[in-house]
């Protein structure tokens, strides 16, 4: 070996990795975006938890357990209710986490050292549920340290709805589905446009009547045709393999669910068209694709428990609406209409990514 030769070699590569300023920056910021993504999504702790209170009498001793779990680090009163058709509405929706029932006969049980608290959990996610019980038995048990003869006066009788088991897969699989499909959507297209520009073909295709529209939809037909076969081979392994429940109509769940991989193709496809070469485009594939769709979608880490700026970067992110979306289908039966401002989200996407597409395209002079 001599230093000579690899010196010139080091060379001939520093000139290249300058001379493609884009895939520099890549490999630059991405240990960076994934050390900021990974130090501040992933929060296994709960923090103000959003919980609906149905209180049925309005005594001290029940404005007073109110107040504990309201006051409390872990959870956040954001509703009162004055039925259980109104809770239970609020659970499907999504709106809180959790429902704490106070009876009646609350305050007279308490005298009785016999007194009741119903706690109702949204098993969608079931380590939350899991922690969320826990909290609320940790709050009780602190509350009622100074009845220190005896039983204790409060009891919490939990109940889970749609992971009666909070069983951990029953969430995690039908978030699993919307990540693969954002990976598997964006990679797929991202390398299209790129690969007829480095082959030359643009130039060719130019010259034939094919319109800018007409080579965009032959190019992603092929592709969503595919990523729809996988939402149903995903579909029956989840269901006959994992045993996850599909309360919800399997139409609904695949008609959100081509509005997803659509706007993912979109976005594969505008990437492509920007970066003009294959290994890049399947890089910033990966990188917009994956990440966002792992840590920022609600996949596994609450997006509430998250920082507000990565919050609102979340509202870009079109997993975060097919991931509650996939989730309320399968274990809540519940139709996107119930859930229509994530599917609008959705529809706006995509409308907004086929807009960037055609404007790249024609600024690129990409056909007519």
């Amino acid at each position: 070996m001599r230093l000579q030769r690899v010196r010139a070699m080091a060379r001939k590569e520093w000139w290249h990795l300058l001379r493609d300023p884009r895939s520099l920056a890549l490999i630059i910021l991405m240990p960076a975006m994934q050390l900021f993504l990974f130090g501040y999504a992933i929060r296994l702790d709960i923090t103000e938890a959003p919980l609906g209170v149905l209180q049925e009498a309005r005594d001290a001793a029940s404005n007073d357990i109110v107040a504990r779990f309201d006051a409390s680090s872990a959870f956040r009163v954001v509703a009162r209710f004055e039925d259980r058709r109104s809770l239970q509405a609020a659970i499907e929706r999504g709106d809180i986490w959790a429902g704490l029932v106070v009876p009646a006969d609350y305050a007279r049980d308490l005298e009785r050292r016999a007194a009741r608290l119903q706690l109702i959990l949204d098993g969608v996610d079931a380590n939350t549920a899991r922690l969320l019980r826990n909290y609320a038995q940790a709050l009780v048990n602190d509350y009622v340290g100074a009845f220190r003869q005896g039983p204790p006066p409060i009891r919490i009788e939990s109940r889970t709805w749609f992971n009666e088991a909070a069983e951990s897969r029953l969430a995690i699989i039908p978030g699993v589905i919307a990540v693969v499909m954002a990976v598997i959507g964006a990679l797929m297209t991202s390398l299209t446009v790129a690969r007829e520009i480095e082959l030359g073909n643009v130039a060719m295709l130019a010259t034939t009547p094919l319109s800018r529209s007409e080579f965009l939809a032959g190019k992603l037909l092929p592709y969503f045709v595919i990523g729809m076969l996988d939402l149903v081979i995903a579909v029956l392994a989840a269901v006959f393999i994992f045993d996850v429940p599909l309360r919800g109509p399997f139409l609904a769940l695949a008609g959100v669910a081509a509005l997803f991989l659509l706007g993912v193709m979109l976005q594969g496809t505008l990437i492509s068209i920007t970066a003009g070469n294959q290994l890049l485009a399947s890089q910033m594939a990966t990188v917009s694709t994956f990440l966002p769709a792992f840590l920022l979608s609600g996949f596994i880490f609450a997006i509430e428990n998250m920082p507000v700026v990565l919050q609102y970067l979340t509202l870009v992110v079109p997993a975060r609406y097919f991931v509650t979306l996939s989730k309320a289908i399968f274990l809540k039966g519940v139709t996107p209409l119930l859930l229509w401002t994530e599917a609008a989200a959705l529809a706006l996407f995509v409308l907004v990514l086929a807009r960037l597409v055609f404007v790249r395209a024609r600024r690129l002079g990409l056909l007519s």
